[in-house]
């Protein structure tokens, strides 16, 4: 387990919580990331909003610490890899190829979102021979990962999308932290990318919560 994670039972299997705001399914070396929005800061840049996109090369430093760390045989993304189709000119789609070729035996498995409003056979840099595309969702062991946390009989469902936070209050100090949220028939992973915002969450009885900081995740169920 590394360092700050957390070992979770989910389903009966286990999940390793990462401060990273990922989670890896060690019995099938699966790391799991949710809500990447790659090209976002070039998306707000267009519409006249100057926003510093160095977050995309952090994201793809951790992802390497991460791979190198774990050694997973595949990555797994639940949803909304790209913030919008790829334009001309745009930068990730060639990060994402050249990144991936760092990692030629690594699977890459897409489970599509809102977001990803193309196929991968309609991507440039060659990324549809190195991604495993589902446009719906994807059914393994006990779980069903999806974009979106819907329930689904006889499967728990992970999912992204919500890009959940927890508001956590300290005497007069106040700060809103990525969280891993699960509930009774599904869970919700962080967002990944550093360039999101987050939906402040309002757990119910029952409920498991638990924030990423630098270096740690904590359960803060109850708080």
């Amino acid at each position: 387990m590394s360092v700050g994670a957390v070992d979770v039972d989910v389903a009966g299997e286990m999940l390793a919580l990462l401060p990273e705001r990922a989670a890896l399914w060690s019995a099938r070396r699966t790391l799991i990331v949710a809500d990447w929005h790659l090209g976002k800061a070039a998306v707000f840049g267009s519409r006249g909003l100057a926003i510093p996109d160095g977050d995309t090369a952090r994201d793809f430093d951790t992802l390497r610490g991460l791979i190198t760390a774990h050694a997973p045989e595949r990555l797994l993304v639940l949803g909304d890899l790209m913030h919008a189709p790829p334009r001309p000119g745009d930068d990730w789609p060639q990060q994402l190829a050249d990144w991936l070729g760092a990692f030629p035996d690594l699977e890459f498995v897409v489970v599509a979102g809102n977001h990803d409003r193309v196929p991968a056979s309609a991507l440039p840099a060659g990324l549809d021979a190195r991604i495993d595309w589902h446009d719906n969702h994807l059914d393994e062991g006990p779980f069903r990962f999806a974009h979106e946390p819907e329930a689904a009989a006889g499967r728990y469902v992970l999912a992204g999308h919500l890009h959940p936070t927890r508001r956590l209050v300290m005497g007069a100090d106040r700060m809103r932290a990525p969280a891993f949220w699960f509930r009774g028939d599904w869970g919700v992973l962080p967002a990944y990318g550093g360039f999101t915002g987050g939906m402040n969450i309002k757990p119910e009885r029952g409920d498991r919560v638990f924030v990423t900081g630098p270096g740690a995740v904590v359960e803060v169920t109850g708080a």
